[in-house]
């Protein structure tokens, strides 16, 4: 199942990113990016009842059953730019759905984009996740015959009408943000995440992810 992934990503007490440096073309790793995962308590029975009835909603129900989200792979003081938001991939709990749907929503109807012209329209996806690197929200479709799928497009990138999910699933999203976390950020949320030592302008690439950065000679509170 999904949640125990998700679960085995929490007791990784000192975990890391090995990081390359942002345009070297052997990807060489050179900055170990200490991060953390913390997850909110259970859902509420009510809140629960948000979960919509489509395709893979079991592993949605057992996840937020277990935890009502929760930010993984953050990074805190990492950003290179000041004041920035850090680094991760934030699951939002289910009472915070409506509020960032609506601000997606704000943002479709403010564009030129075309319900027709994509896999679902404006009308058919709730606001669930976050890659903080990225300025745009990821999606799980409720409605239409992608019902059940997880989609994600940076702002000026929408999908075509015939263009596949980010995951088949709640439970395959969940799945893949935990076992492939390297390739989730870099191939399929296009290497948004990038990560900052404090001290240079280089930007820093995840590469490989370390359950414990002790095992590279990093301290834990490093």
């Amino acid at each position: 199942m999904p949640i125990e992934s998700f679960e085995r990503l929490l007791v990784h007490s000192a975990p890391a990113f090995a990081c390359h440096a942002c345009g070297d073309p052997q990807e060489k790793e050179a900055f170990i990016a200490p991060v953390s995962h913390v997850a909110h308590p259970p859902a509420t029975a009510a809140a629960l009842q948000r979960i919509p009835r489509v395709p893979g909603a079991d592993a949605a129900r057992a996840f937020f059953a277990s935890h009502d989200g929760g930010a993984i792979y953050t990074a805190k003081g990492l950003r290179s730019d000041p004041g920035g938001d850090d680094e991760g991939i934030e699951i939002f709990p289910l009472h915070e759905w409506g509020a960032r749907t609506k601000e997606v929503l704000d943002f479709w109807n403010a564009s030129e984009y075309e319900d027709d012209e994509m896999p679902y329209g404006r009308d058919d996806f709730i606001a669930i996740a976050h890659s903080r690197g990225a300025s745009t929200y990821i999606h799980w479709v409720v409605r239409g015959r992608h019902a059940g799928s997880v989609y994600w497009w940076p702002t000026t990138m929408p999908p075509e009408k015939h263009d596949g999910p980010l995951a088949a699933d709640f439970g395959k999203f969940i799945e893949t943000i935990c076992t492939q976390p390297v390739h989730f950020l870099n191939d399929l949320l296009f290497c948004y995440t990038r990560f900052s030592d404090g001290k240079t302008k280089t930007q820093w690439i995840p590469k490989r992810y370390i359950p414990d950065r002790r095992s590279v000679g990093i301290p834990a509170e490093g």
